[in-house]
Parts: C-alpha cells; sequence; structure tokens
C-alpha cells in the first residue's frame, strides 16, 4: 500500500482492477488474443471475450485495416481538411443507405453525420430531435397566427360568424358578440398558447437502457449508479419497460398537450385543438446490452411506432452495440422489423483502428439547418471515415458472410452455453443473446455459503470475481454488464474458433463447480501472487449440509453491530472454510491485494439475553485488513482512509437497523474513539472503558496474592500515551507509588505520553483539593510544597494544574518519583504490575524487560496472548489476559471476537457494546475520556446484564 506507484490515469478503477488481477498490460493483439509477457518476458496469450465492448466484429488488428491504415498515413492522405468535400463520408452514407434498403425493403434515404464515440451520436441524435420539435413548434404557431388573420377578415367581411363554442378556453371566458368581444377572445387563446409554448421535451427511454456516460447521453442511461449524480445537468428523461407497449402508451397520453386554433368551418370561426409538439423522442435498443442482453419482441416493435406516428415522435434506434452485423445481419432491428426515424452506429464501425460513429436520419425527417448549428472538430476526419469505408467493404464483401459467420459462431457459442445452463440449473441463471452479443447470467449468490462468493455477489463484484479465475487459470478474459451484476458478458469477432470456443467451455464449467460446490480457494489462490503452486487442485464441495426446519426465532429487543478486522490467517480460514488448504503467506498476500475492496460481509446476528429480561442481537461487520495494514496506515498518516471504511460500515450497521456500533481493537485510535465518526442516530463505541476495567480486575486478585495489592507498587504502561493505557495509568496511579508510562518512539508518541502524565497529576490534584482520605500517587504528592501551597491558597481542583505539577517535579528533581515517561523498554524492568496496552500485532515485550515476579496483563492485540509466549520460559511471571469477560451460555462469534478466548468468553470491546444494547444506554456511555467513574459504570452495567470479569 505504502510503496505503490503512483499512477495518474484513473488510479481508482486500476487499483480496482488491480484486486482481481485484472491490471495486465497487454503488449500485441490479433483476431481474439490479446498477448502479455510473463516473467520470463515470453508472450502469453489471452482469449479476448470482451472485444472492446462490442467494438471488434473484425478483431483486433485486422490486417486489411491495418495495411490499409499504413497506406493512408504513409500517403500522406489528409486527417484534417475540415470545411471541404468529403466524398469518402458520402460513400460511407452510400453504403449504409444500400444496407438498409436491403434490409428494410422501401426505406428512404438516410443523410449521415459523423461522431467520434457512440455517445456522441446519441447527443447528436438528441439535438436533432430537439431541434426538428423546435421547428415544427414554430411551424405549428405561425399556421394558428394565420388562421387567426384569416378569422378576423372573415369576421370584418361578414363571411364568418363568431364562435360561440369556447369551452375550450379555461376560465370564464364568455362567447363574443362583438368585434370587441372577438378580439379579447383571441388575446385569451394567445395568452393560452404562450403558456404552453415553455413546455420543455419529453423523452423517452426504456428501463435497463444504456446510451453512453456523457452529459447528455447520460441522462437515458437507466442505471441510477452512472446517471443519480448527473441528473440536474440533463434533459429529464421518462423511462418505460421494454416489451411493455400499453405502458409506453399510457406515459405518452399522459405527456400529451394542446394548444387551441381558431379555425372557420362552415361559415363559423371555431377553436380547434391542436396537439402540441412536446413528446421529442424514444430511443431505443434493439438488444439491451449493457441492460442484460434483453431483446425488443417484434410486437413491441411494430405497437411503439404506431404510437409514436400518432403523435410525430421520432424513433431512435441505438445500434452502437448491437449493429455493424454482430447479431447476424447490419442492423438488430431488422430482426424485429423496426425502422427507424434515426440510427445510431459506433464501436465497430471504425474496425477497431478508427474512433467514429455516425447517426443516420430519415430523409423525411431530417432538417438540413442542423448542420450549422451541430459540429465536432474530430468528427467526419479524413483517417477515420476511410477506415469506416473499409471497415463496411469488408463487411458487406462476399453478399455479407461476415454476418453468416456472426450467426453461426453466435449460434455455437450459445448452444454450448445452453448444454452448461443444463448441466448446472443451480448455477446459471439464463443465457440471452443473438449472434455475437451474449450474456450468461449465473444465479444470485448473496446468500452464498461461501463468505468470498457472498461478499462479492454482495458488492456486486461476482463478475470481476469469476473473470480474474478465468483469466489466471485459462487465460480467457470476459466482462460484466453495466447494470447486471450477475451476468458474463462474451462479444468475440467473428473470427472466433472452435478450440477457443472449447477453452471458453472448459473455463466455464469449472466456474459453476466453483459455485455449485461453494469453493472459494481456486478464486482465491489466483490473487495471491502464487498461482503456479496451488495447494490442492481439485475442486471440493464445502455446501453446508441440509439443515433441519426451525421456527424461525422471536427478534430481539435491539440490533448492535460490530464492526472489526478478521487479523489473522485462521481468522480468514473460520470466515471461509474452504481456504484452509493456504497458507499464512498467502492469505496475507489475499488481504494487501483486497485493499480498495475490503467490506466482507456480515456474519449471521448472535443473540445475547440479559437477566434483566432484554435481549439483542449482535452482527458483526468485518473488513479485510490485517493489523500490520492498519499499522502502516497509522505510520503514513493515512488513516483518514480507514476512517472512511468505519463510516461506510457504520451507516450499514444503522442501514440493518443497529442502535449501537463497537469498532474493534486499534480501530479507536483511526477514529477518534469514535468521535470523528457523524452518523447520526446511532451510538458507537471502542469498548475501552470495559476493556480497561476488565484488565483491572484481571490484575488486582494477582497483584493482591504477590503484592498484597496495587498500593506501594511500581506500574508499568506499554502503549502509556494511548486511549487504553492513559486511562489505566490514571486510575492505577490511585493506588501505586509509581507509574512508569512507555512509548513507541514514534512521531507523536513522546508528546502523547507527556498528555498521559498531565492526567495523572492533575486527577491526582482534584483528589488532593477534594479532601478525604489519599492513596497511591495522590498521598505522595499531597505532601510536596507546591501542593501544600495551593492547598493553603485555597486553589480549586477544577483550576488547570497537571502541567504545573511536571514542570514542577521536573525542576524537583533528577528522576521523578511519581510518574516516568519514556520509549526505553528496559524501564519496564523495574515494574511490578505492567500493562502490555499496545497496538502491535507482534510481541513487544520479552523475559529480558520483566522483574522477578512480575505480573502482566496483556490487553495487545485483539487481546489474544501476543505477549503470552515471550514471557512462557518465565516461571516466575504471572501471565493475566486483559479486556475479556466472561459470557456463558452466549452463541458461538467469529474467531478474534469471543471463541478463540475460550468457552463462554467475550472481548470487552464487544461486551461494551452488547452491554449498552441491552440497556438502552445513549453514546454518553461509548465514547469520550477513560475515567474511573465511567470505568466503574460500565463495569457495573455490564454484570447486571450477565457480564463477569475475569479475575485469572
Amino acid at each position: 500500500m505504502v510503496n505503490a506507484p503512483t499512477r495518474y490515469a484513473e488510479a481508482l478503477l486500476t487499483g480496482m482492477l488491480g484486486t482481481f488481477g485484472l491490471d495486465i498490460e497487454y503488449v500485441r493483439a490479433e483476431k481474439n488474443s490479446l498477448y502479455y509477457l510473463d516473467d520470463t518476458g515470453a508472450e502469453v496469450p489471452v482469449l479476448d471475450l470482451i472485444g472492446g465492448w462490442g467494438s471488434l466484429m473484425l478483431g483486433h488488428n485486422h490486417p486489411e485495416i491495418v495495411a490499409y491504415a499504413k497506406e493512408l498515413l504513409d500517403a500522406g492522405w489528409p486527417v484534417h481538411s475540415q470545411h471541404s468535400a468529403h466524398p469518402v463520408a458520402d460513400q460511407v452514407g452510400a453504403v449504409l443507405n444500400g444496407v438498409l434498403g436491403r434490409e428494410f425493403p422501401g426505406a428512404e434515404p438516410y443523410a449521415i453525420t459523423f461522431a467520434n464515440s457512440g455517445a456522441e451520436a446519441v447527443e447528436a441524435a438528441v439535438k436533432h430531435c430537439e431541434f426538428d420539435r423546435v421547428l415544427r413548434m414554430k411551424a405549428l404557431f405561425e399556421e394558428i397566427e394565420w388562421n387567426v388573420d384569416v378569422a378576423l377578415r372573415a369576421v370584418a367581411e361578414g363571411t364568418a360568424a363568431l364562435p360561440v363554442d369556447v369551452s375550450l378556453l379555461p376560465g370564464d371566458v364568455p362567447a363574443p358578440t362583438d368585434a370587441e368581444e372577438f378580439g379579447a377572445l383571441l388575446g385569451a387563446v394567445a395568452a393560452h398558447n404562450m403558456a404552453r409554448a415553455g413546455t420543455g421535451p419529453v423523452f423517452f427511454a426504456l428501463e435497463r437502457a444504456f446510451h453512453g456516460k456523457l452529459v447528455g447521453s447520460l441522462q437515458f442511461t437507466f442505471n441510477p449508479l452512472f446517471r443519480a449524480a448527473f441528473a440536474s445537468l440533463g434533459q429529464p428523461v421518462r423511462f418505460v419497460p421494454p416489451n411493455d407497449a400499453e405502458a409506453f402508451e399510457s406515459a405518452v397520453a399522459e405527456q400529451r398537450v394542446s394548444v387551441l386554433d381558431v379555425q372557420v368551418l362552415d361559415g363559423r370561426v371555431t377553436l380547434v385543438e391542436r396537439d402540441f409538439p412536446v413528446v421529442a423522442g424514444l430511443i431505443v435498443e434493439p438488444i439491451q446490452g449493457e441492460g442484460g442482453i434483453h431483446e425488443l419482441t417484434a410486437e413491441y416493435a411494430a405497437r411503439i411506432r404506431e404510437i409514436c406516428a400518432e403523435v410525430e415522435c421520432p424513433v431512435v434506434v441505438d445500434e452502437i452495440q448491437s449493429g455493424m452485423g454482430r447479431t447476424g445481419k447490419f442492423f438488430a432491428s431488422s430482426h424485429i422489423g423496426l425502422l427507424a426515424d434515426y440510427f445510431v452506429l459506433g464501436k465497430s464501425l471504425g474496425g477497431g483502428i478508427g474512433k467514429t460513429s455516425a447517426l443516420l436520419v430519415r430523409q423525411s425527417r431530417y432538417r438540413p439547418e442542423f448542420e450549422l448549428v451541430h459540429s465536432s472538430t474530430f468528427a467526419k476526419d479524413g483517417f477515420s471515415t476511410a477506415i469506416a469505408l473499409r471497415t463496411l467493404e469488408l463487411l458487406e464483401a462476399h453478399d455479407g458472410a461476415a454476418y453468416e459467420r456472426a450467426a453461426e459462431r453466435g449460434e455455437r457459442i450459445l448452444g454450448m452455453l445452453r448444454e452448461l445452463a443444463a448441466a448446472f440449473p443451480d448455477v446459471v441463471a439464463d443465457v440471452r443473446g443473438k449472434g455475437l452479443l451474449i450474456g450468461l447470467e449465473f444465479a444470485d449468490q448473496s446468500q452464498a455459503s461461501s463468505p468470498v462468493i457472498r461478499e462479492k455477489a454482495l458488492a456486486g463484484l461476482l463478475v470481476f470475481q469469476l473473470g480474474s479465475y478465468l483469466q489466471a487459470a485459462h487465460q480467457i478474459r470476459t466482462g460484466p454488464t453495466a447494470s447486471v451484476p450477475n451476468m458474463l458478458r462474451i462479444e468475440p469477432s467473428i473470427y472466433i474458433s472452435d478450440e477457443q470456443i472449447e477453452q471458453l467451455g472448459g473455463g466455464l464449467t469449472e466456474v459453476c463447480t466453483i459455485l455449485r460446490n461453494q469453493d472459494a480457494l481456486p478464486l482465491v489462490q489466483v490473487l495471491t501472487g502464487a498461482a503456479e503452486d496451488a495447494p490442492r487442485a481439485d475442486i471440493r464441495d464445502f455446501r453446508p449440509a441440509a439443515a433441519e426446519e426451525s421456527a424461525p426465532a422471536e427478534p430481539a429487543a435491539a440490533k448492535v453491530g460490530f464492526v472489526g478486522y478478521p487479523l489473522t490467517p485462521d481468522m480468514l480460514r473460520e470466515f471461509d472454510p474452504s481456504l484452509a488448504d493456504l497458507d499464512d503467506e498467502r492469505l496475507f498476500a489475499y488481504a494487501r491485494r483486497s485493499e480498495l475492496l475490503k467490506d466482507l460481509p456480515a456474519f449471521a446476528p448472535v443473540r445475547f439475553d440479559s437477566p434483566q429480561g432484554t435481549s439483542v442481537d449482535l452482527t458483526v461487520y468485518p473488513l479485510l485488513v490485517t493489523q500490520a495494514q492498519l499499522r502502516e496506515y497509522q505510520v503514513s498518516g493515512q488513516t483518514f482512509l480507514i476512517g472512511l471504511d468505519l463510516d461506510r460500515r457504520v451507516r450499514a450497521a444503522k442501514a440493518d437497523g443497529c442502535d449501537t456500533v463497537g469498532l474493534g481493537f486499534g480501530l479507536g485510535a483511526v477514529s477518534g474513539h469514535g468521535g470523528a465518526l457523524r452518523v447520526p442516530g446511532i451510538t458507537v463505541t471502542t469498548g475501552g472503558a470495559l476493556a480497561v476495567g476488565s484488565a483491572l480486575a484481571a490484575v488486582r486478585p494477582a497483584a493482591a496474592e504477590r503484592f498484597g495489592g496495587l498500593d506501594g507498587t511500581t506500574v508499568a504502561v506499554v502503549g502509556g500515551g494511548g486511549h487504553l493505557g492513559s486511562a489505566l495509568g490514571a486510575i492505577s496511579a490511585l493506588e501505586a507509588a509509581k507509574i512508569v508510562l512507555v512509548g513507541s518512539g514514534r512521531s507523536g508518541s513522546a508528546e502523547r505520553l507527556r498528555a498521559a502524565e498531565r492526567r495523572i497529576y492533575q486527577e491526582a490534584w482534584e483528589r488532593i483539593a477534594a479532601g478525604g482520605a489519599l492513596t497511591g500517587i495522590p498521598a505522595a504528592l499531597s505532601v510536596e510544597p507546591l501542593i501544600v501551597r495551593w492547598l493553603a491558597e485555597g486553589r480549586g481542583g477544577d483550576e488547570p494544574s497537571g502541567a504545573q505539577i511536571a514542570a514542577y517535579l521536573d525542576d524537583a528533581y533528577d528522576i521523578n518519583p511519581f510518574v516516568v515517561v519514556t520509549d526505553d523498554l528496559l524501564s519496564v524492568r523495574n515494574a511490578q504490575v505492567v500493562f502490555s496496552a499496545h497496538s502491535s500485532p507482534v510481541s513487544v515485550l520479552d523475559e529480558k524487560h520483566l522483574g522477578d515476579g512480575a505480573v502482566i496483563a496483556d490487553l495487545s492485540f485483539f487481546g489474544t496472548g501476543s505477549e503470552a509466549s515471550s514471557v512462557a520460559s518465565r516461571g516466575d511471571l504471572r501471565y493475566v489476559r486483559g479486556g475479556i469477560l466472561s459470557a456463558s451460555n452466549r452463541g458461538i462469534l467469529p474467531r478474534g471476537l469471543g471463541a478463540s478466548q475460550g468457552a463462554g468468553e467475550l472481548l470487552a470491546g464487544v461486551a461494551e457494546a452488547v452491554t449498552l444494547g441491552l440497556s438502552g444506554k445513549s453514546g454518553s456511555m461509548g465514547n469520550g475520556l477513560i475515567t474511573r467513574e465511567r470505568v466503574h459504570a460500565i463495569v457495573d452495567l455490564a454484570k447486571q446484564h450477565g457480564f463477569e470479569t475475569i479475575s485469572t
């Protein structure tokens, strides 16, 4: 993470591709193959089934197109000769009109407008639709103006009677009886019409549609993920369900607006309603590619043509992905007889070399004036237009043999996929497509028993995970569709071979077997950096045994969430048992690769019942980040990134109905101990108060046994500047004779230790000023001359005093007799009681740091005993686990939260979140400074709800 190379071009997207091992640099391409270099420098071929998202009907680097491109460049062919004649562009238009005449017999000619991309061509179509609507509106009002003049003259000449029916006008407008009143009536008609003249255009598109991501074209793309943030920037679009003509007809009827005309009919002036051109266009894809490979029906096509003709609504057919012969005909819409007013072409029009697209507009709708208000510098450039013409010639060659091959190759692939679906009906939900525009939809895996598979399905990234496996294990490159996260898109060129189809079938068979058996190891293994050395080659069955049905439990009174890290390989293996054969190094490698996509699915809720009669369901929301990575965030100053992760997970818990959320060990320091999270309506706790209370409870019996108690002892706190460490130091100082605060020596550590020292002095002074019996450091400080003088002066206990006491002691003593601040671990040797409260994932203390007979309370590394192995060889030492409470008769929690501590035990951080949930307490008990009073309050509250601190 810290040493990753700097990226300047789409860094996030490239990083996400890297998560799945898809950030491959390809060095060569031909037909359906891309090539990259392996570690030895040898080329490795990959079967490319993405095909430039449908741009490679003729494959990568078609030799004739490449040769022609070289010929053009070598000849100095003019690329930019704007504002001149372009006969090649006319030739492209001629070829396309010939194809239209063949596939739609009797079709009138179409004018052509060039663009640079499919999205730009869509925007050109939308602009032309609106331009046409505005001109039709202008013509309508000019016609009405003429009719009004005719009516006025007819009334003046006595050849037409005044109108008697004015019911079409809103309000109480009387029928006119003379010329003056007739003039007023015409004024009311004009006002009525002007009120409607400002009605904006209404465009229609289909649900699941995808028409691009530019500001204008994006408004016609249905997926809110792409559109929502930019909706206010463009023309509102009304989406209607595909293949539902009645819904479209109803929607059009709702939008119809009329204006009033004045006509002379049968010798009388009459008010007549005229349709005002509001509906500006309907845009459709004959096969919705990004929407999941869904075809429109011929019946639907015929009906929408009728509806649109009635209201003069142009039909725009987007053939950017489906056209150019990909479905077995040049226009996919010709399969269903849908003759468009506008056709939009792109992608394969450039032959895989040029960047070009085209808008075709039916001659009777075309507005030549549009050419004066629309242009693009790079559209219709000499090079791309010539390449488009050569591409069309190749497609049309040999009586359109390319189209026949697309149909035949597509049917071969579809047949293989249908056989796969029949063999894996539990895995494959559907196979859809026509020609070489194909989709394989997997069954929903959001409830998969494998958490790895379930997590990617819930995140909408399952196809990426499967794609990474196909890429690494089978050298097959696939892609998703934009709106169907479970669909694998297959769009090869017409040159895909039988052997390549068999290669695809073999890879997909293994994918289906993996999903059926819920074996995530093959999916993870290829992302660990050691794909060539798999721990096992077979795919094993990890499906859970069928469980007996039982009556659903009554819902708990409250829900509690806990955000934590599965910090060790063992935790990951427990998380998904299919990963058991992966060693620690590979599991850590997988965690690190998942840096940008670290959310794991929530564990199943665990019920906690209180003796007080309340209950909560605890749900754990883990993050796939190791403790080492967390430390890297802290060292590099990038803890804000973890803060974003926490905010997202806390919001997810809130959305699931959680009232309280606990943060796992080490997360307090990167979130202001919960205070930096701004999620309203939810209590957030780091569990620190109960962790401190349980650690003190664990130490006291051991200290009493060895030293008669904490009184008079020296207490060392490793991690003494931290949230837990400073509290342990301050509370222990009320009994101990001396406190040793030990820091890491890293940047900021010394200041944190000094703050902890000043806190000890401040709280000691407060107790001294309050009067009463004193023990520990407050008793020793009370006889210092400074303190005696303050008492005589009547100084208040609430006055800031910690820093002054620290300065006084620094001057008065060479070696502070009360609090020692250091980063030297050897200073711990002088302590009888040691609290290990650091956040390092590895042991910090060893036997040389510990005095004879010392008691060590371990709160480090989730309380799982990172210091235990370091002191095991010393029989004189007493090791106790801190931050753990008994939780008998509880459900089984994930490792690292309960189970690894022993039966019936629970980490204090989790116990505190559960306690707050059971008691319904507000966030005031979960955050802020850990004080002695707060510790006692949460310990007492935990006892009321059945949790006990552990004393051994």
